[in-house]
C-alpha cells in the first residue's frame, strides 16, 4: 500500500507541475489552454489527497498522516529530478506509476 500511495503522490505532482505554463511548455513545447490548466491542477490535487488513503489504511491515522507527508516530499523531489534532466517522460510515468503499483501489490 505504501508503494500506491507513492505512486498517486508522483502522479498528482506530474498532474501539478504539468498545470503550470512553464514546465507544460517544456514537456508538450506549448502552453496549455486554460480548461486543460485548471483539470491538471484540479485532478493534481485530487490526486494528492487521494494518497493518504493507502498510508491511512496500511497504518492507521497517525503514522499513516506521517508516512503521507514523507512520501509528499518523496515524490516532489522526484518530479523535479524529472522534470529537469528528462521532462518528456513526466506524462509517460505520471499516467503508468498507479497501475504499476496496484499490480505490484497484488501480485
Amino acid at each position: 500500500m505504501i508503494v500506491l500511495c507513492l505512486a498517486l503522490c508522483f502522479s498528482g505532482f506530474g498532474s501539478l507541475c504539468l498545470g503550470v505554463d512553464r514546465h507544460h511548455e517544456q514537456v508538450f513545447g506549448h502552453k496549455p489552454a486554460p480548461l486543460r490548466r485548471q483539470l491538471l491542477r484540479l485532478l493534481g490535487w485530487l490526486l494528492l489527497a487521494s494518497a493518504a488513503a493507502p498510508a491511512i489504511f496500511a497504518l492507521g491515522t497517525s503514522i499513516g498522516l506521517a508516512l503521507w507527508a514523507s512520501v509528499l516530499s518523496l515524490a516532489a523531489f522526484a518530479q523535479i529530478t524529472l522534470l529537469s534532466y528528462r521532462p518528456s517522460l513526466v506524462p509517460a510515468l505520471s499516467i503508468g506509476a498507479p497501475p504499476l503499483a496496484l499490480f505490484l501489490h497484488l501480485i
